[in-house]
């Protein structure tokens, strides 16, 4: 892998997804933290936030899987992202987690 090209962050989310379609929830998570934390500038940042959020509520970890979602905290509401974190937590509240 080249850490020091444009698309490094782009494909390290990528290697996430990759992870999270195959149910590889703790490397799908691992990946998606990589990507927070080696490229904070990142135009994948949010979805990557999203997703850490995502792979934790595959692993009943309710609490932490809101905090990811909560509007404004990691996505603006009026972006993909911020869709997808209401539309969790609108899940998780409907499931009564």
């Amino acid at each position: 892998m080249y850490p020091d090209s444009s698309l490094a962050d782009n494909a390290q989310y990528w290697l996430g997804e990759a992870y999270y379609v195959n149910k590889s929830f703790p490397e799908a998570q691992a990946s998606f933290q990589r990507v927070v934390d080696r490229y904070p500038q990142s135009r994948k940042r949010p979805d990557a936030l999203l997703k850490i959020g995502f792979c934790q509520y595959e692993a009943k970890q309710w609490d932490l899987a809101k905090k990811h979602a909560e509007p404004g905290r990691y996505a603006v509401s009026d972006t993909p992202a911020g869709h997808l974190a209401q539309q969790r937590l609108d899940k998780m509240a409907t499931e009564k987690h």
